[in-house]
């Protein structure tokens, strides 16, 4: 079991009991500004697990460059892991901690970050100093950070003069010992860290104290996503609307496949691709009459031509012969033809031509 006390000066000493692991002792860190020449105040020396000389002679303490805008300083985990809180121990120069310890001014405005990339805005601010005084701020000091992550970040700066009373004009790093307390292993929780995560927990995260999922994989919801999707949706999320499924049954909650294929019309393991023209029906494997008037061109479901049907034939489909219509275009071809006036005027011309050739001899 791990005991960690704290220092608070309205408190006195606090003490919290726990048996999270220290998944940051001898990890490889990294600072933005080493000391040139100091490899002994390097960025390794807060994760040695050694915080029994507080000052620059014992050795123990990363310590940066002298006036610098920024101060940066990280620890890489080596995974994403589940964290619970972040110790820090400070430079004292061992010396009492109080107003007039001058590494007070250097600690006020710190923030921590814990983040799966080495970009700290790419993370979740644990903390940021917005308050403190020189008078009250603590060391060490415990940061409840309940998330998941892979490198944790110290940052501190001074580039927006004028600072609050008491602020150093530059920013330094100065940790002695900065402690990560979490699950060795991912995708468990709880104080021994012997819970496992639910299965369906996304890239198996969960909060190390309630066990609520950082997030579901696909076809699952709610706070440990157990809870398969519903409503006719799938997918991450369950946002996802599942396509013309047979007789309106819902899909697969993960992929979104129609298990029992497609209502007519459509095709596709998700059921959404409309039949191709020239087809119709369960799994689009009828055809289009060719006596449509557009030949082959039918709605996709039922069948029906979309523009009619082709001269002798009738129905939605364009499958019954038009027997009436056959019969009235035959009754027309046997009728005698009526007389046209051109036909008059050549039968008139005849008989007057015939008419005038017996005057002509009488």
């Amino acid at each position: 079991m791990h005991i960690l006390c704290v220092f608070l000066s309205m408190l006195g000493l606090f003490c919290l009991s726990s048996t999270y692991e220290n998944i940051a002792i001898n990890k490889p860190a990294w600072q933005q500004y080493p000391y040139q020449g100091k490899p002994e105040w390097g960025a390794d020396r807060a994760v040695d697990g050694n915080k029994s000389d507080l000052s620059f002679a014992g050795e123990q303490c990363v310590i940066s460059a002298n006036y610098r805008s920024t101060a940066e300083w990280r620890v890489d985990l080596g995974e994403v892991l589940s964290i619970h809180h972040i110790f820090i121990q400070y430079r004292t120069g061992n010396v009492v901690w109080n107003r007039n310890n001058g590494y007070t001014a250097r600690f006020l405005g710190f923030s921590v970050y814990v983040s799966n990339s080495t970009d700290k805005d790419d993370g979740t601010l644990c903390f940021k100093d917005t308050s403190y005084t020189r008078d009250t701020i603590p060391n060490p000091t415990n940061i409840t950070c309940v998330t998941h992550g892979r490198y944790i970040i110290y940052y501190n700066n001074r580039t927006n003069p004028p600072y609050p009373a008491g602020y150093d004009p530059y920013a330094y790093n100065e940790l002695c010992e900065v402690e990560v307390y979490g699950c060795p292993e991912p995708g468990y929780n709880g104080e021994d860290c012997s819970s496992p995560c639910s299965e369906n927990c996304q890239e198996g995260h969960c909060d190390i104290v309630n066990k609520t999922c950082w997030g579901c994989v696909a076809g699952y919801i709610g706070s440990q996503c157990i809870e398969e999707c519903i409503g006719g949706t799938f997918g991450l999320g369950c946002i996802n609307t599942c396509g013309k499924c047979a007789k309106n049954k819902h899909c697969h909650h993960i992929n979104g496949s129609c298990m029992n294929g497609c209502d007519p019309g459509f095709y596709g393991y998700q059921c959404t691709k409309i039949c191709e023209p020239g087809k119709y029906g369960i799994g689009c494997q009828q055809r289009c009459s060719s006596f449509c008037h557009t030949s082959g061109i039918c709605h996709h479901i039922t069948g029906a031509c979309k523009d009619g049907c082709k001269s002798g034939w009738k129905g939605a489909e364009c499958l019954e012969a038009n027997t009436e219509k056959s019969k009235r275009s035959t009754k027309h071809m046997n009728r005698p033809k009526k007389k046209t006036s051109l036909h008059r005027i050549l039968v008139d011309t005849i008989q007057w031509l015939v008419e005038t050739r017996k005057t002509t001899r009488n």
